[in-house]
């Protein structure tokens, strides 16, 4: 099933600062939408004291974030769908009998 999109993500790269204030000037008090300015210098492959990353993100996540690096070097910038959170499971009542 797919998917609803609750918001949009704009990531602008940061040698489009122009393109970043015009997105954010339009989509102002629209809360469906965010706008953000990659401040990213490097490919995030180490933790924050230096070591390795041991274990690899999930094949997903990692392309989605392949994705987002293409539309960044190719356009400049790139718009992601943030899903809307799904319902948690309904609990059942202690003590209640399984079907």
């Amino acid at each position: 099933m797919a998917e609803t999109i609750r918001r949009l993500l704009f990531i602008v790269g940061s040698r489009r600062p122009d393109f970043y204030e015009s997105l954010r000037r339009t989509f102002r008090g629209d809360d469906t939408v965010q706008v953000v300015l990659d401040r990213r210098r490097s490919e995030r492959r180490r933790s924050r004291r230096g070591r390795k990353v041991v274990r690899e993100q999930r094949a997903t996540e990692r392309r989605e974030h392949l994705e987002i690096a293409r539309q960044l070097r190719e356009r400049g910038y790139a718009v992601v769908g943030v899903p809307a959170p799904r319902p948690a499971p309904a609990r059942r009542a202690r003590g209640a009998a399984l079907s």
